[in-house]
């Protein structure tokens, strides 16, 4: 297996499917990547969880009772560009999908599906959020890189390598690159419910600035911060 898949392991999904059966089925895949995987019978249950939880990424199912997978998706896109997306439906209707890639998805899945081509999903959605160079390793700036397989940022012949903690912070910035975060929702990607505070978040910080390139990650005033990267 592309050891790329084995970045979701401190990863959250929320999966979203209204029949029974192929969502316990799926969800006993999901949990051999995952960290945490939510389950949602409906587009409104699957609405007020990712609101509530933040997941990392989305599973969908296009036909939910209440409401559908892309309505669901399109209202999530309002304020949520970076959260990578699978769309799963029985439908080869076109006109689905083209819906779907107009929402920024990073693939489309027809059911069934086979492991394989569920394999390839997860693969897609790790190169959508970390945008690979060459070799799995994500560009910094200034002859800089990081791979995240090693957790480990690549200046010159200089390697460091960061910490667990380090690694969880420094790779939801990169997921989320290029928009504000509070502090309450960086708290959270960190400790989840059990929050350490502020201070325990800027202390974090403060030694992960000394790893990365200057000026990667900008304070945002009285709102957070933010991982400014082109």
């Amino acid at each position: 297996m592309n050891p790329i898949v084995y970045l979701f392991s401190s990863m959250t999904i929320l999966y979203a499917e209204d029949e029974e059966g192929l969502r316990h089925s799926v969800t006993q895949t999901l949990e051999l990547f995952y960290k945490k995987v939510i389950q949602a019978r409906d587009g409104e249950e699957a609405i007020d969880l990712f609101f509530d939880e933040n997941p990392d990424i989305l599973l969908l199912d296009i036909c939910m009772p209440k409401l559908d997978g892309l309505s669901l998706l399109k209202q999530i896109r309002q304020m949520h560009k970076r959260v990578p997306v699978i769309i799963m439906s029985a439908h080869t209707d076109q006109n689905y999908l083209l819906q779907a890639v107009e929402l920024n998805i990073c693939k489309y899945l027809i059911k069934p599906f086979s492991k394989e081509q569920f394999l390839d999903a997860l693969e897609a959605c790790a190169d959508w959020m970390y945008e690979w160079g060459n070799g799995y390793s994500i560009p910094l700036g200034a002859e800089t890189t990081y791979n995240p397989l090693l957790a480990q940022i690549i200046r010159g012949e200089i390697v460091t390598t960061l910490t667990k903690k380090e690694r969880l912070l420094f790779e939801y910035f990169l997921r989320q690159k290029n928009r504000n975060l509070s502090f309450e929702e960086l708290e959270y990607a960190l400790w989840g419910n059990e929050t350490k505070g502020k201070e325990a978040l800027k202390a974090m910080i403060k030694e992960l600035r000394k790893k990365i390139p200057q000026g990667l990650i900008e304070n945002i005033f009285g709102v957070g911060y933010k991982c400014v990267l082109n």
